[in-house]
């Protein structure tokens, strides 16, 4: 099977997102804030872990862009480098990358209806320096709403862990991380003018699980919210999706529940080309700017 060209990859992709262009379609009324992780996204340079084309790269872009989404939370982005070769096919969007995850950093990609800065890599995140990957927290406004937002990636428990008692400490360091989070957003709230909090990642779990539960800390903070509950993974529609937003109280009053969506690209591309786009698919959610800002 030969591979489709660039242009015929994302005129597929754009003709699963209704309205999609090239270019986000924004709202002046709302901001789109996403999270994708995307899966060993590489520089280009070998060895890499999941090689791919320019063709490949657009064919994300295209989803991207299509998604509607204005802020998006990134993971798995290797270096400087490969976050730019995405961008060259997101023109008007801008990028920033944290340094505390090795060869899978998280970071910030957003399009020029909104402004970010960075405030900087949360380093308590990684519990395990050697396995875990620091936070990294910007600080983002779309007209009137401005938001302190943390990109995470929480341990995963995968084939890497092969023994019990690696399989025990990924759970541990999850729950730590869970905990660390929560103690984060109360600081913040207890301790600045900021109520608008948005955590947005891969927690590689999701609330709500009876056995072995991690993010117990998160799920019994009276001051946040998971917005993302109950929604089902991609790769599997019979388990729960672990890409969520997590929002303050005070943010979570501005979220539009309807405009809640999954953009599932492995449900309409063939295996081999959803495959090369990702193993995750990009989450969106929607928040109201017309009330006025509360700090």
């Amino acid at each position: 099977m030969t591979r489709p060209s660039r242009f015929i990859l994302a005129a597929v992709i754009c003709s699963i997102l209704p309205g999609c262009t090239t270019t986000t379609r924004t709202t002046p009324q709302t901001v789109a804030i996403g999270t994708f992780n995307i899966e060993w996204l590489g520089d280009g340079i070998e060895p890499e872990q999941k090689p791919r084309t320019e063709e490949d790269y657009q064919a994300i872009a295209t989803l991207i862009a299509g998604s509607g989404v204005n802020v998006l939370a990134v993971q798995e982005i290797e270096n400087d480098s490969a976050l730019r070769r995405l961008l060259r096919y997101l023109p008007g969007w801008q990028g920033m990358l944290g340094r505390g995850g090795h060869r899978q950093n998280v970071g910030v990609l957003y399009d020029s209806t909104v402004q970010c800065r960075p405030i900087g890599d949360y380093y308590p995140l990684a519990v395990n320096p050697e396995r875990n990957r620091a936070g990294f927290v910007v600080e983002c406004r779309k007209g009137p709403f401005d938001w302190l937002m943390m990109v995470v990636h929480l341990k995963s428990s995968s084939r890497y862990d092969s023994t019990d008692e690696l399989r025990r400490q990924a759970i541990e360091q999850r729950r730590q991380q869970a905990t660390l989070l929560a103690q984060w957003a109360d600081s913040v709230l207890q301790h600045s003018r900021e109520q608008d909090i948005i955590i947005a990642g891969d927690f590689n779990d999701y609330p709500g699980r009876s056995r072995l539960p991690t993010l117990t800390a998160l799920e019994r903070d009276t001051t946040l919210t998971f917005l993302t509950a109950g929604m089902s993974s991609c790769l599997d529609h019979r388990r729960n999706a672990i890409d969520h937003l997590v929002a303050s109280l005070s943010a979570a009053r501005r979220w539009i529940p309807m405009r809640r969506r999954m953009i599932d690209h492995r449900a309409r591309l063939p295996n081999i080309a959803a495959n090369r786009i990702s193993d995750h698919c990009l989450v969106v959610g929607e928040f109201s700017i017309e009330p006025p800002d509360n700090d």
